[in-house]
């Protein structure tokens, strides 16, 4: 192992996060094990990465039944010590050989080994690095665990840098969504505020951030709404949009929960959520121009994103544009991902917006 060079990779990573698939797959070829993963051991929608060679092993472990009951977690992450850990820390030989999450599902999926570590983050919940290995190979040697510990710290470090990375990218976020007076925040699980724009503020007292940096909502009906759109995993495919009522004192408006997706889903800063605001009366959304710039489209998407937001029809708009249909819808699926959205109602909601005054 070029230590030196691990080292620089692991602090690399933690500005752009792209690169934590690169120290996984290093950590892995350490130990000789299958694959590596990084996740957040905490309630909420699963937040994870991995290297390539084991993520259908990981989505198929998010989809069991031993996602949420971990044994192995349930012992291992509990030993507060700054060191990597293998499964013979928390069991005996006797155990595993007793254990369903090893015997029906650890090893039939080619695993069955691992050593990790466990580091708090600026979320206030706990990231752990686990190298999986395979049960035919025999659990990760004393020797590496000791090598993996001098890496420890610095693996600590970074976690900790791109927590507060993610956190700046969020509040990046929300002031973007701001030039175009958009009212936005981005939320952990359970509704809790990360960052927010001002434009938020001007929202009281119908929704204000309380005690703990939750957001709450005045109306009891609203507030029942909002939490089940912010907790558990069934908010990961859909989202939700909750109307509020007119006031005397304002107009009615709706506020938006739609789930972090891909790498918007931060793993260290706890991000899983992007809220924002629109008012019921709307109206045609700003040009091209600012669109492109707002978020990262290409020039030709973001014609395509404001002729949709002004009710054009995919037709109608190749038509314009002189494309064929097929090439507008492809465009459209590069929109919902550089915008968070996934359907053309939810692209239109966000970008057909009234001024706040």
């Amino acid at each position: 192992m070029h230590f030196d060079r691990l080292v620089d990779e692991i602090y690399e990573a933690a500005i752009v996060p792209e690169r934590w698939k690169i120290v996984l797959d290093r950590l892995a070829r350490l130990a000789d094990a299958e694959g590596a993963l990084l996740f957040a051991a905490a309630p909420g929608l699963p937040r994870w990465l991995s290297t390539d060679t084991i993520r259908s092993r990981v989505e198929a472990w998010i989809d069991s039944p031993f996602y949420l009951n971990n044994p192995r977690g349930e012992r291992l992450v509990p030993i507060k010590e700054p060191r990597f850990l293998t499964d013979l820390d928390a069991f005996t030989l006797e155990e595993l050989e007793q254990e369903p999450y090893y015997t029906n599902f650890l090893r039939p999926q080619g695993l069955g080994w691992c050593i990790g570590t466990s580091v708090y983050s600026p979320a206030g919940d706990i990231l752990v690095v686990s190298i999986e290995k395979a049960h035919e190979k025999g659990p990760v040697p004393r020797e590496v665990a000791e090598q993996l510990d001098r890496l420890r710290p610095h693996l600590a470090r970074a976690a900790l840098l791109s927590g507060r990375v993610g956190l700046e990218r969020a509040r990046a976020t929300v002031e973007s969504l701001k030039m175009i007076g958009l009212a936005a925040a981005v939320l952990g699980h359970g509704g809790k505020v990360l960052a927010a724009n001002d434009a938020l503020f001007a929202c009281e007292p119908d929704l204000r951030i309380g005690a703990g940096s939750q957001l709450e909502f005045a109306n009891p009906a609203v507030h029942a709404l909002f939490a089940t759109a912010s907790e558990g995993r069934s908010a990961s495919t859909h989202g939700a949009s909750i109307p509020v009522r007119r006031t005397r004192t304002r107009e009615a408006f709706v506020v938006h929960v739609l789930p972090m997706r891909g790498s918007g889903r931060d793993v260290f800063s706890g991000a899983e959520f992007l809220l924002y605001v629109t008012p019921v009366i709307q109206q045609p959304g700003p040009p091209p121009e600012i669109l492109q710039a707002l978020f990262d489209l290409s020039p030709a998407e973001a014609r395509v994103a404001a002729m949709i937001a002004r009710g054009i029809s995919v037709d109608a708009t190749a038509q314009a544009l002189s494309v064929k249909p097929n090439t507008i819808r492809m465009q459209l699926k590069a929109i919902f991902a550089k915008t968070g959205t996934s359907r053309q109602a939810e692209l239109v909601s966000l970008l057909r917006l009234a001024p706040s005054r």
